[in-house]
C-alpha cells in the first residue's frame, strides 16, 4: 500500500509536497523547514533454530575429569600459579574436547585455583539447560570441564548464574592417535616490528629437522606484512595461527604465558611432541636426526631439556624483502655466529603434551605417574639462541657472557635451509604488476581508464597515462 504524504511549509521560504511514502517500509519526518528524515525499516526476527545433530564422538554427558585428584593436589601446592596483570578480566580463548574432558584456555592471569563455572551451548549458542559444570582455574589460565552431549560451545562464568560472554567454539581433540608426530608452539608475535625473517627461518630450519607443524600465536595485532607469510604457511596446511585479543591496548611480553598455556592444549593429542621454543630458537641435532631420536625414547618419558646457546643479534632485522642478494646478508644463521657458551641455564625442551601438565616457559611443572624427564646431552643437540643485543628486555645479558666462539651450521645444511628461504620468501613476497597487455581489448574499452591498475609491458607507462 502506498500513499501520498503532503508536508506545506507556511510561513517558510521552502515547501515539501505529495512525496509517494511506502507506509510498511519507509516512514518520513520533518525534521524542520527545509529537511526530511526518512527512517527505511529494518525487519528483525529472532532465528527459527533448527535442530542440532549429535555427532557420536560428541553425545557424551560425563562429570568425570581424568587425574582430578592429582590435579587438586597440584593446585593446593600452588603447581603452575604464575599470577600477573590482577586486574584482568576472564576471556575465553579456545575450547578443547578430549576423550574425557574439555579444557578451556583464557586470559585471566589472576584466578588461579579460584571458582568457575563451565558453560555448555548447543550449535545454535543456546544454552543447554541444567549443564553446568562448577570447576576451577588450573593450570595457570586454564579451567578443566566435564563434557555435555551436543555441547558446541564453552564458557566461562564467576557466577553460576552470570551471562556467558563469546563462549568458544570446541576445538576436536579426540584422535585415536595424533596427527602430527612432532611440532612447534612457537612463542608469541606481538607489536608492529616485522617478523617475516625470523618465521620463515625459524619454520624451514625445523622442517629440515622433519617437524611437521607449527602452532603461532598472535597478540592482538601484527604487522600486515608479516601476516602474509604466516598465511600462506596456514594455507599450506603447515601452520595454525590463534589470534589472542584482551581488554588492554597493548600486549607485550608478560602475556607470554597466555600462548604457552593455549599451545600446550592445542597441541595435546593433536602432536605426540611439542618444541617449545621462541620465534628467535632453533633445535640443532648432533648424532642423528631428531625424529630417529624421538622413536627411541622410552614411552613414559614426557620431557626431554636441550641447553641453549646465545648467539649475537646485533641488527635490526629487515622490514621487507628486497632481493636475492640482500636477503643472504640478512639471514640471522649466515651472519650471526659469534655464540656465548651452551648452558643449561635457559633451556627448552621437547614435550608430550599428553603425559605431562602445566607448561612453563622452560619446563612443565607437573608430569602423570610414572612419567620421567630427561636431560639431553650437549652431545646430541641445542638449541640457537639469536638474541638481540639491541634494546629489548634483556639486552643486558651479553655483560654477563665471558666467552664466545664462532659457531656455525654445516654446510650442506646451511645451503639447503638458504635454498628453502629464498623459495618460500620469493613465491610470497615478489610481486609483478598486472600487464595491460594480458587484458582483452574489449575489457580494456569497457570501463573509464581510472578503474584499471595495469602498465604497458613494452614501456612500463601506467595504462591511460
Amino acid at each position: 500500500m502506498r500513499q501520498s504524504i503532503d508536508f506545506s511549509g507556511k510561513g517558510t521560504s521552502t515547501s515539501v509536497t505529495s512525496l509517494p511514502v511506502d507506509s510498511v517500509f519507509r516512514k518520513i519526518f520533518l525534521k524542520n523547514a527545509t529537511e526530511l528524515l526518512i527512517y527505511d525499516v529494518a525487519a528483525g526476527e529472532k532465528p527459527s533454530y533448527g535442530e542440532c545433530a549429535i555427532e557420536d564422538w560428541n553425545n557424551v554427558t560425563s562429570d568425570a575429569i581424568e587425574n582430578e585428584e592429582l590435579h587438586k593436589k597440584w593446585a593446593a601446592r600452588g603447581t603452575g600459579n604464575m599470577p600477573n596483570l590482577a586486574e584482568g578480566e576472564l576471556r575465553v580463548v579456545s575450547a578443547f574436547v578430549y576423550k574425557t574432558e574439555i579444557v578451556v584456555t583464557t586470559t585471566a592471569e589472576n584466578r588461579f585455583g579460584k571458582t568457575v563455572y563451565c558453560r555448555y551451548f548447543d550449535c545454535n549458542r543456546v544454552e543447554i539447560p541444567n549443564s553446568t559444570f562448577q570447576s576451577y582455574m588450573f593450570p595457570m589460565t586454564s579451567a578443566y570441564c566435564g563434557r555435555r552431549a551436543g555441547a558446541k560451545f564453552v564458557g566461562l562464568t564467576e557466577d553460576r548464574y552470570a551471562e556467558a560472554i563469546d563462549p568458544a567454539p570446541i576445538t576436536f581433540r579426540i584422535y585415536e592417535k595424533p596427527v602430527h608426530e612432532i611440532a612447534v608452539c612457537v612463542g608469541p608475535i606481538y607489536g608492529k616490528e616485522s617478523r617475516w625473517l625470523e618465521i620463515v627461518e625459524t619454520t624451514e630450519h625445523h622442517m629440515l629437522l622433519g617437524i611437521q607443524y607449527f602452532y603461532h600465536t598472535v597478540f592482538d595485532e601484527m604487522d600486515s606484512y608479516t601476516r602474509k607469510l604466516l598465511d600462506e604457511y596456514q594455507r599450506l596446511g603447515t601452520a595454525e595461527v590463534t589470534v589472542i585479543q584482551t581488554e588492554y591496548k597493548l600486549m607485550d611480553w608478560m602475556f607470554h604465558m597466555m600462548q604457552i598455556n593455549d599451545c600446550f592444549y592445542r597441541a595435546r593429542h593433536h602432536s605426540k611432541w611439542i618444541l617449545n621454543v621462541d620465534i628467535d630458537e632453533r633445535l640443532v641435532m648432533h648424532r642423528m636426526p631428531l625424529l630417529s631420536y624421538l622413536r627411541t625414547v622410552d614411552d613414559n618419558i614426557g620431557e626431554i631439556s636441550f641447553a641453549a646457546g646465545k648467539i649475537q643479534r646485533n641488527r635490526e632485522l629487515p622490514k621487507e624483502y628486497t632481493d636475492t642478494d640482500s636477503l643472504y646478508e640478512q639471514l640471522l644463521f649466515l651472519n650471526s655466529n659469534t655464540t656465548a657458551q651452551t648452558m643449561y641455564m635457559g633451556m627448552k625442551a621437547l614435550i608430550r603434551p599428553d603425559i605431562t601438565d602445566a607448561l612453563f616457559y622452560h619446563w612443565t611443572w607437573a608430569q602423570k605417574p610414572g612419567v620421567r624427564i630427561i636431560t639431553a646431552s650437549k652431545k646430541l643437540g641445542y638449541i640457537r639462541h639469536y638474541r638481540t643485543t639491541l634494546p629489548s628486555l634483556v639486552r643486558t645479558w651479553i655483560r654477563h657472557e665471558l666467552k664466545f666462539k664462532t659457531t656455525r651450521l654445516n654446510a650442506s645444511f646451511e645451503e639447503k635451509l638458504s635454498n628453502a628461504i629464498i623459495k618460500r620468501v620469493k613465491r610470497v613476497y615478489e610481486k609483478r604488476p598486472i600487464f595491460c597487455e594480458e587484458i582483452p581489448e574489449n575489457l580494456l574499452k569497457a570501463f573509464t581508464k581510472d578503474n584499471y591498475h595495469c602498465e604497458w609491458k613494452n614501456n612500463g607507462t601506467a595504462f591511460g597515462a
